[in-house]
C-alpha cells in the first residue's frame, strides 16, 4: 500500500529525531520526504529542544553560532552518536609536534590549540599543528588557558584570538590578530571563571569581580560588570560562569548573581540558593571543588575517612541541586574503581572524562546525574603511566577529538560519531 505523501509527512511530523535519522536509511522516498520537511519547517530544532536537556543543548549552540545551514540537524547527529549509540573511541595518538616540554595545560577552539608549559611560554598551533606564534607570558608555571569569546570572530579568515593565560596569583589576557600581540595583566587573582566573552575572578582577600571582555577599534577593552567581596570567616569554595548565570559556593551555601540582566547593579546580592552538607569539611587542602554548569557539585577528596597516612581513602561526592533548595548526594570510592586518584575531569555535552595519576582516561555517558554511576564507564581509554593534568576537546563533521595533556606529551584520541561517519 502506496502512503499519500501528504500523510507521510504529517507521520514524520509527529516523530522523534532518532526515528527520523533511521526513516533517512530507510528508502530513498523516506529520505527525500524528511529533507524536504527540514527545508520547509524547523523539523529538527522541535526535535532538538524537545528531547536534549537544556543544558547539554547550550554547549552544542556554542559550537554552531555561525552556521545556519542544516545547524539543528548536525546538533542532533552528534548529541544522539553519544545519547544513543557507543561512539568508536580509538587508540590515543601522539601529537605530530615533538618540541613540548613541561607541558602544564592546553586548549582549543575551532581551528587553534593552545599549548601552555612550565616556563611560561605559550604556544599557538593551527588545528594540525603548524606553529602561529609564541609568547612568553610571565616565567612561571601556566596553569589553565582559555579561548574568551572565539565565537565571535572567524579565525581561518581573519585570525583574530584572544586566550585568558592563567599563572600563580594572577592571569593575562592575550590576543593576536596576526600582526600584533597585546598582553592585559592582573594581579593577585586566585581562580577565575569563564563564559563566552564575560570573566569572572577572584583576588585575593575575597573580591569577586564579573569582567565583559568586548572589542573596540581592534583593541580588546574590559568591562566590570559586577562585584562583591566576602569577608571572613566565609571563603569561596568554588564557582562556575554558566549561560547568564555565576555559581558561587561559600563554604557550604551556594549563592547565584545574573550577570547579564539589564537592571544589574555593580553590588548587587547575590541569591542564596541554599545551603549544602557536604561528607568532609570543605578545604583547600583536603579536597578539589568543581561546579559542572549550574546545577552539580563534584568533591574530590583525599584521605578524606580520618585514616593513618598509609591508608588510601580518596572518595568522589557529586552533589546535583534541584528546585526549592533540594539535593540530591553521590559517594564513591575512587581507588575502588580506579585504583589511582583522579587528575583531572572534563565534561562536555553527556560525555564526562575522568582522568587518573597512572594514565587512563575513562568515558562515561551522562544521560542524568542522578542515575550516575561512576563503576559504569563507557570506555576505558590507557594513554600512558604519567598523570594526565588537562584535557580540552573538538568536535568536527564526523568525529570529536579529546586532546588528553600529561607533563611530557599530548596526545590525541579520536571518537568517530556513529550516526554521521561517512566511511
Amino acid at each position: 500500500m502506496i502512503v499519500p505523501l501528504e500523510i507521510l509527512e504529517l507521520i514524520l511530523l509527529k516523530c522523534d529525531g532518532k526515528t527520523l535519522l533511521a526513516a533517512q536509511k530507510a528508502s530513498n522516498v523516506m529520505k527525500e520526504t524528511i529533507d524536504y520537511l527540514t527545508r520547509k519547517t524547523r523539523l529538527w530544532e522541535w526535535c532538538c529542544k524537545e528531547e536534549i536537556p537544556a543544558d547539554q543543548l547550550t554547549e552544542y549552540l556554542l559550537l554552531y553560532l555561525h552556521q545556519a545551514d542544516e545547524k539543528w540537524l548536525q546538533i542532533y547527529q552528534r548529541w544522539s552518536s553519544w545519547e544513543f549509540y557507543t561512539p568508536e573511541i580509538c587508540d590515543p595518538k601522539l601529537c605530530p609536534n615533538n618540541s613540548f616540554k613541561r607541558v602544564s595545560t592546553i586548549a582549543v577552539s575551532s581551528d587553534h590549540i593552545a599549548v601552555g608549559s612550565e616556563d611560561g611560554r605559550l604556544k599557538l598551533y593551527t588545528s594540525h599543528w603548524h606553529p602561529v606564534f609564541e609568547h612568553r607570558v610571565m616565567a612561571v608555571k601556566l596553569t589553565k588557558l582559555t579561548f574568551i569569546g572565539y565565537h565571535d570572530y572567524d579565525d581561518v579568515i581573519n585570525l583574530d584570538i584572544c586566550i585568558v593565560v592563567a599563572f600563580h596569583k594572577g592571569i593575562s589576557i592575550v590576543s593576536f590578530n596576526g600582526f600584533r600581540k597585546e598582553q592585559y595583566d592582573i594581579r593577585d587573582v586566585k581562580s577565575h571563571s569563564i563564559y563566552g566573552n564575560y570573566l569572572c575572578i577572584e583576588k585575593v582577600g575575597g573580591r569577586m569581580t564579573i569582567l565583559e571582555v568586548t572589542k573596540l577599534h581592534g583593541r580588546r577593552e574590559i568591562k566590570e560588570i559586577w562585584f562583591t567581596r566576602i569577608y571572613s570567616p566565609r571563603c569561596i569554595t568554588s564557582y562556575q560562569m554558566w549561560n547568564e548565570k555565576c555559581v558561587v559556593l561559600i563554604n557550604g551555601t551556594v549563592t547565584t548573581v545574573n550577570y547579564k540582566k539589564s537592571t544589574i547593579t555593580p553590588m548587587e546580592e547575590m541569591k542564596k540558593v541554599g545551603d549544602i552538607k557536604f561528607y568532609a569539611p570543605l578545604m583547600m587542602d583536603s579536597s578539589t571543588t568543581q561546579i559542572l554548569r549550574n546545577n552539580v557539585i563534584i568533591n574530590i577528596y583525599k584521605n578524606a575517612s580520618c585514616q593513618p597516612p598509609d591508608v588510601i581513602e580518596d572518595y568522589v561526592e557529586i552533589v546535583i541541586l534541584t528546585q526549592n533548595k533540594k539535593y540530591s548526594k553521590k559517594l564513591f570510592n575512587t581507588w575502588e574503581i580506579f585504583k589511582s586518584d583522579i587528575t583531572c575531569t572534563y565534561l562536555f555535552g553527556n560525555t564526562f572524562v575522568v582522568a587518573t595519576a597512572c594514565g587512563t582516561v575513562y568515558f562515561y555517558r551522562v544521560s542524568n546525574w542522578k542515575n550516575f554511576d561512576m563503576h559504569k564507564y563507557m570506555s576505558r581509554v590507557i594513554v600512558g603511566k604519567h598523570p594526565i593534568i588537562s584535557i580540552a576537546m573538538k568536535e568536527t563533521p564526523n568525529e570529536r577529538k579529546f586532546y588528553v595533556c600529561s607533563r611530557f606529551a599530548i596526545h590525541e584520541i579520536t571518537c568517530w560519531l556513529p550516526c554521521v561517519r561517512s566511511d
